[in-house]
């Protein structure tokens, strides 16, 4: 079974991949690679919130608060770059510049996270407990990866309801409340 880092990696990987995609795309297929992207990133968003950044704080007892305030700090701001850029058509320039600005705060995210914070939660974690993560990770990205359409992302309106989803109500939607 893959420990949290790889399973994170495995999410980092595919949000770069098609950031990458739709940014060397050809204009009639930047509508759908757009739609991935965004589902891909706030998939990742959604769980990592409500798995890696409580992990963080509970294993990591030196700076453990403030990695987790910095990753909810990061959440929050690529979640409203996420909204601003689903107001564009693909095709307008104010898109590229929308991608552009989520790609400045992601970036040095995924370098950081996966330089240090999962390195430094491995450490504090047994190979069963970050095993235990790792599933509760890839069964919460399960649950928000529904058949939603042929390209497998939610149309707009869902879409829109779950990036503007509070917390609060996300985790009891998805059963996750203590």
């Amino acid at each position: 079974m893959p420990r949290i880092s790889e399973t994170v990696k495995v999410d980092h990987a595919l949000i770069v991949d098609s950031y990458h995609a739709i940014r060397t795309a050809e204009p009639e297929d930047r509508h759908l690679l757009r739609n991935k992207f965004i589902w891909t990133l706030d998939q990742y968003l959604v769980v990592e919130d409500l798995v890696v950044t409580p992990a963080l704080e509970q294993h990591l007892t030196k700076h453990g608060h403030q990695r987790r305030q910095r990753l909810s700090d990061d959440f929050e701001s690529i979640n409203a770059k996420l909204r601003h850029m689903q107001q564009y058509d693909p095709a307008e320039e104010s898109f590229n510049s929308s991608l552009q600005a989520i790609w400045v705060d992601l970036e040095p995210h995924v370098y950081e996270e996966e330089r240090s914070d999962l390195h430094r939660l491995e450490e504090n974690l047994s190979e069963t407990q970050s095993t235990e993560l790792s599933n509760k990770y890839n069964r919460i990205k399960d649950m928000l990866q529904k058949p939603y359409g042929k390209d497998g992302a939610p149309d707009s309106h869902i879409l829109a309801a779950i990036l503007e989803m509070p917390r609060e109500d996300l985790i009891v939607k998805l059963g996750l409340a203590e």
